[in-house]
């Protein structure tokens, strides 16, 4: 498996980067036909500003389009952010984040569509079905366009989770209250991963994000594109790019993949020579009984903690929860020792970073 690494300091020259990836893995042509409509998926967790490295950068998706322009195909941006999918919210997000000048400068357009439809899956482990975008039964591929964070509970979110992003709007919550080991967890986004098959992924690791991550850490200079037909090994070769042990991701724990297969293009991620600061926890050991998962949960990760004054009682964060474990109280959301699964659906959901894990 060939995986493309190569360095850039300054989305205004991603372009050249990104057009060497599509090179060096096959071309073009390798991904797209002519006549094909194309969807482009890029992280939109919810509305932020690019420089908190919440989101996709709206000028890495331009490079990534305007190469896929090269080819006669109707391209679609869209994904979709955490909590209630409407219209309106998806507007505003894209107004936020800054992708509203992906209309302007290239012939692609942003997804409005917020209809669902299900996904069969025969050889799920955890599922056999998945709530999706409509969207993705209306293309005829999809690019992969995660941004390089860490993330509290799964310790890093690259390639693999970004397509957890097409999993229709509050039914990911569901999942995580289903999917309450996160071994088990990591298994249900592998499912996740073959159910919605991808072409090509590009990762943003322009300006990346580390700390209690994926939306209440800090943004860092990684100075890295990283791009493969894998996202399984653009992943891997994420971690080891920023210090990050593979062994913590439960996507990377629980695939049978033989890392060391892989072949980088270009450059190797140890001569990146940077080391991230990524959350605690991770995956648990195999033997861990899943009774005792919920009391490991309590006592080793740490509940989302709120910050009065930024909290705005909008209670997103108690519609995003899974387990009914927030109540509503004057001062902001009260949220339950017991019940909280630590999933911080709620932390991302929050629109004004109140919550933090």
């Amino acid at each position: 498996m060939e995986v493309f690494i190569n360095r850039c300091t300054s989305y205004d020259e991603c372009y050249e980067v990104v057009e060497d990836a599509f090179e060096e893995l096959g071309g073009i042509s390798n991904f797209v036909k002519d006549g094909e409509t194309i969807l482009v998926n890029p992280n939109l967790l919810k509305g932020s500003s690019p420089d908190k490295a919440v989101v996709t950068h709206p000028d890495f998706i331009i490079a990534v389009v305007r190469v896929l322009e090269k080819k006669d195909v109707d391209i679609i941006v869209g994904d979709s952010p955490a909590g209630r999918m409407t219209e309106k919210k998806l507007e505003d997000q894209y107004e936020k984040s800054g992708w509203k000048k992906i209309e302007s400068e290239t012939n692609a357009r942003l997804n409005y569509d917020v209809g669902s439809t299900k996904r069969d899956i025969s050889t799920g482990s955890t599922k056999k079905t998945f709530d999706i975008l409509s969207l993705v039964e209306e293309v005829d591929g999809i690019i992969n366009l995660p941004k390089l964070k860490t993330h509290s509970l799964t310790v890093f979110t690259g390639a693999v989770k970004n397509k957890y992003g097409l999993v229709h709007g509050l039914t990911k919550a569901a999942y995580h209250g289903q999917f309450t080991r996160l071994n088990q967890f990591g298994k249900m986004l592998l499912d996740v991963n073959e159910a919605v098959d991808t072409r090509l992924t590009v990762m943003d690791g322009i300006i990346g994000m580390e700390g209690d991550g994926p939306s209440g850490g800090e943004p860092v200079e990684l100075d890295c594109v990283i791009a493969s037909e894998d996202p399984l090994a653009v992943d891997y070769a994420a971690c080891k790019l920023t210090g990050i042990p593979p062994q913590k991701v439960p996507t990377i724990l629980e695939m049978e993949f033989d890392f060391e297969e892989i072949e980088y293009l270009n450059r190797h991620p140890n001569s990146f020579e940077r080391d991230i600061d990524y959350p605690s926890g991770g995956s648990t050991p195999y033997r861990v009984p899943n009774i005792l998962t919920g009391l490991f949960a309590n006592f080793y990760l740490d509940r989302p903690e709120l910050n009065e004054e930024k909290c705005i009682k909008c209670w997103e964060c108690q519609e995003a929860c899974p387990k009914d474990a927030i109540t509503g109280k004057s001062y902001g959301p009260k949220i339950s020792w017991w019940k909280c699964i630590r999933c911080y659906c709620c932390a991302e959901t929050c629109p004004e970073e109140a919550l933090k894990p």
